[in-house]
């Protein structure tokens, strides 16, 4: 067994965002949800660089407030609240489990970490049924700014009581592998419906199209570490 952490990213890596799709759709039309999920983590970005922390479901509200806005559409506080609830109850992957089984065999200390709230990611876990795979469950609400800025991985790195180069950070999303990598984690890439790393982004050294073949090149460094 390697000595890292292997540490996942929730919301899209293990959680699949497109199951809020029929609540969202009470609202808005299901194609802006990408623009909104995006206006999301861009809102979380700005209060990052602005050190004006709010957590990461009120990123979500103002963000599908604004995207509703910005087609004409109305909507109150309260009706984008009920829609971000939603998050709290995303099913995993289907590959999420049997990969997660494969690594806990083999013996790996695993953790989540996520941008979401931690009575949000705490709710999301055990919603999913995957709150026995984990030691922890991390949110960046304990230090009070977003991934991928470099201070959140060496918070995870702390809590989990390793340095920072023992944590491998797994991710289906670019902006959070290159985050890992430049603050001295590893990190996995999980290429999720053909997404790509950018020429200006970090390049690790696992990426795979999905969860269960990500474990697998986990698992052969692992054995080739022996």
């Amino acid at each position: 067994m390697s000595d890292e952490v292997v540490v996942f990213d929730v919301n899209e890596t293990l959680l699949d965002l497109r199951a809020l799709a029929p609540r969202f759709e009470t609202l808005l039309p299901v194609t802006l949800m990408g623009l909104w999920f995006a206006r999301m983590l861009h809102n979380s970005l700005v209060a990052s660089m602005t050190a004006s922390y709010a957590s990461f479901d009120r990123q979500g509200v103002d963000a599908l407030m604004a995207t509703a806005s910005s087609v004409g559409v109305q909507v109150t506080e309260a009706q984008a609240a009920d829609v971000v609830a939603g998050m709290d109850e995303l099913p995993p992957h289907p590959d999420v489990i049997p990969a997660l089984q494969r690594l806990a065999r083999a013996g790996f200390r695993m953790a989540a970490f996520t941008n979401s709230a931690l009575p949000v990611a705490t709710a999301q876990i055990n919603n999913a049924g995957l709150d026995s795979y984990f030691e922890r469950v991390l949110s960046v609400d304990g230090i009070r700014i977003f991934k991928p800025a470099p201070e959140t991985y060496r918070f995870a790195a702390a809590q989990l009581g390793v340095p920072i180069g023992a944590i491998r950070l797994v991710a289906a999303h670019a902006w959070d592998v290159t985050g890992a990598m430049r603050a001295g984690a590893k990190a996995a890439f999980v290429a999720r419906r053909g997404a790509v790393l950018g020429p200006l982004s970090e390049t690790p050294d696992i990426i795979e199209p999905d969860l269960i073949a990500t474990a697998e090149a986990i698992l052969n460094q692992g054995r080739n570490a022996r």
